[in-house]
């Protein structure tokens, strides 16, 4: 196999590819050779790697809409049982707990848990039914810290966190891979601009003392993905330069 093309004749499908993260995580699946699916909230996509028409197909969905994301996997299935299949879209509204409206809340359950529960769900049983598989669900640290400018993001987080775990041991036995991946802050991933004094702060907090580059979430997802993580199921891998651990204040 060549290295530099792991998924080579794969077909991946990445969900929220117009993102910060799901821009990374299309170019480096498609450096790799893969057939594409993409989808986002968008009308077009925005093809700033300019991949090859071939290359990809591309499927508006709103991910807060139960009739579309049905729509949308039955699209898919009906002409191929992807290979990998990468849960990355998000939102996070950056609001105080006690700020926090019904709208937003549901919002954020919707994008954030129940759209990869029913991807994990229906995709999981078509790779089942294949014989094989693997699904990559965006996490994030804040599943286990406490913030509380993004208290119900962490919840949500957390919840995929277990839903990826319970899928892992449900799918196991038909081949299929569940894991998921914790990445660190890097910006462009969030619709609201985070304020510099904000980002400096957690870059102070980080023990390797600086945000996410570029390419090294692509990176972990790309591996957990691939046959070199073959005996890798239910795991749930930081990318945060240590952000996530559980430590005392320094004084």
């Amino acid at each position: 196999m060549n290295v530099n093309k792991l998924f080579l004749r794969k077909t991946v499908v990445i969900t929220g590819a117009m993102g910060g993260y799901g821009s990374e995580l299309v170019k480096s699946f498609a450096d790799q050779g893969a057939a594409l699916i993409l989808t986002d909230r968008n009308s077009n996509y925005t093809n700033t790697h300019q991949l090859d028409a071939s290359q990809y197909q591309y499927f508006q969905a709103d991910l807060c809409n139960i009739d579309e994301i049905q729509n949308l996997t039955a699209m898919i299935l009906k002409d191929v049982t992807p290979d990998v299949w990468v849960n990355n879209a998000g939102v996070f509204p950056f609001v105080d707990i006690m700020d926090v409206d019904l709208t937003q809340f549901d919002q954020l359950l919707s994008v954030n848990l129940r759209a990869p529960f029913y991807f994990c769900q229906k995709i999981g049983a078509a790779m089942a039914k294949k014989g094989g598989g693997s699904i990559c669900n965006i996490s994030s640290g804040a599943a286990n810290v406490m913030r509380t400018n993004g208290s119900i993001y962490g919840a949500t987080k957390s919840g995929l966190d277990h839903l990826t775990r319970l899928f892992a041991v449900k799918l196991g036995p038909s081949g299929v891979r569940v894991n998921g991946v914790r990445p660190g802050l890097r910006m462009g991933d969030t619709v609201q601009e985070i304020p510099p004094l904000h980002v400096e702060a957690i870059e102070k907090a980080i023990p390797l003392r600086r945000i996410a580059r570029p390419g090294e979430l692509a990176k972990a997802v790309s591996f957990l993905c691939s046959p070199k993580a073959s005996f890798i199921t239910g795991e749930i891998l930081a990318v945060d330069g240590g952000s996530s651990i559980n430590r005392r204040r320094e004084t």
